[in-house]
């Protein structure tokens, strides 16, 4: 399975110590050369677990200027519009990403996006995780904004 992920993931996981949940959920992930300098500048919990973290890889944009034209066009960040075109490029099973925006892009781009909050779902399908709930609110507490609505969307599909 081929995962890409945004920086956003990683960085809100790792302030709640679950960022190996990305690993335990979907394997090796792989960030674009652009997410890695992001994720790992500052000293975040992110900017310490990530060079670590043996099951991330970390790869190049073979077309930069597909990246400048994303940019150009989309006015998305950076390391969102890298981890869109990594995906394409790799033709990735998944890519992890939370900015509305963003996914809306990687959407339109016929590309399969899972966010922070659909990686909780599946880690608690697969029984990495007891409930759903307590990690959302560790999150909220770290500053993650997650609407109420989407907070009891989350809570009924994970049963809880």
């Amino acid at each position: 399975m081929i995962v890409i992920a945004d920086t956003t993931p990683l960085s809100e996981l790792a302030k709640v110590g679950q960022m190996n949940l990305l690993r335990d959920v979907f394997g090796q992930v792989i960030l674009p050369e652009e997410v890695y300098q992001e994720v790992t500048t500052g000293t975040h919990p992110a900017a310490i677990e990530v060079p670590l973290a043996k099951w991330i890889q970390v790869r190049s944009i073979s077309d930069s200027q597909k990246l400048l034209e994303l940019r150009i066009t989309t006015k998305l960040g950076l390391g969102e519009c890298a981890a869109i075109i990594l995906a394409q490029e790799l033709n990735a099973d998944r890519l992890l990403l939370d900015d509305f925006p963003a996914r809306r892009v990687a959407e339109s781009r016929n590309l399969p996006v899972t966010g922070t909050v659909g990686t909780l779902i599946l880690a608690k399908q697969q029984g990495l995780i007891p409930n759903v709930k307590d990690v959302l609110d560790a999150l909220i507490m770290q500053g993650k904004r997650i609407s109420q609505a989407l907070y009891k969307e989350v809570l009924a599909i994970a049963n809880e």
